[in-house]
């Protein structure tokens, strides 16, 4: 696949990312396209707690829009909750990607009837070729305090309820290319010394939660996770309230849920003297992250 911006004349074009909110990022280098989750309908936070949610065709079609992707190699799913997986069936089918996820993950493909041939279950230490990019599968833990966990035994057809959208298992991903590397690690969790010596120059860090945990679990989380592959940028993820439109400017989670501000806190004690930069990539926002 060609990206229509690399220009008609094959200059190579540098990984360009995109954000779209929780973790549903975009990567490119103008050759080879690849996103995470893709979630864009973002029904309330009332309707994810007490009602049935499916799908948001007309929002997911302006966020493609919104966002340039028209078509994607691989579209890779964190983990099967609904503001992970829900609109990657679709996205996928839309787009030509093949959806690669965790047995739970295939069964919302399932249940929204994409073939067997479009799908690619992945576990922990895979390993996927997408054009010059390689992206390596880490499975580790979800924040604490899953909302849904378990696994999804068969496929499930929207509408239904957030809790029928299990975890499943949660992954992160490490991208790399010729001209860098980055990893994507949407849930505010760890595995000890799973990272120790993973080359990382941008860092897309779920914080979501962060600011709820004790001071012992934010220095752990910070040790293995950001000490341990030591980025030149932090871009914090899954920070924002995700049961509001992305038409609206990205807000963070109620109180209720998460203390954002003392997660902010936590970002700029924690690279205070440090040469780590820490910036909130905005909505449809497009960054060269490994330009340095």
């Amino acid at each position: 696949m060609v990206d229509e911006q690399a220009g008609a004349s094959g200059e190579r074009v540098p990984v360009r990312t995109t954000f779209f909110g929780t973790s549903s990022i975009h990567v490119t280098d103008g050759e080879s396209s690849i996103m995470t989750d893709g979630f864009f309908s973002r029904p309330s936070l009332l309707r994810v707690r007490f009602g049935k949610c499916a799908p948001d065709q007309e929002r997911i079609s302006d966020a493609l829009a919104e966002g340039g992707i028209g078509e994607l190699d691989a579209l890779f799913v964190a983990h099967s909750h609904l503001d992970h997986a829900m609109d990657s069936p679709e996205v996928a089918r839309r787009t030509g990607a093949t959806l690669y996820g965790s047995e739970s993950t295939l069964n919302v493909g399932r249940g929204w009837d994409l073939g067997e041939d479009t799908m690619t279950l992945m576990a922990d230490g895979d390993e996927f070729t997408i054009g010059a990019f390689r992206v390596r599968v880490f499975e580790g833990e979800h924040s604490p305090g899953d909302y849904a966990p378990g696994v999804i035994a068969e496929p499930l057809t929207p509408p239904c309820s957030a809790k029928d959208y299990r975890t499943g298992g949660c992954f992160s991903f490490h991208v790399t290319h010729p001209d860098g590397s980055i990893l994507i690690h949407p849930s505010a969790n760890y595995v000890a010394h799973q990272f120790d010596g993973l080359d990382v120059d941008t860092l897309y860090l779920g914080v979501g939660g962060l600011g709820s945990q004790s001071t012992d679990f934010q220095d752990s989380y910070w040790r293995h996770v950001v000490e341990a592959t030591d980025p030149d940028l932090i871009i914090p993820v899954h920070w924002d309230n995700f049961g509001r439109s992305l038409r609206k400017p990205l807000r963070p989670l109620p109180f209720f849920i998460d203390n954002f501000t003392k997660t902010r806190k936590l970002l700029q004690d924690k690279t205070a003297n440090t040469v780590t930069e820490v910036r909130f990539q905005g909505t449809f926002e497009t960054i060269e992250p490994l330009a340095g």
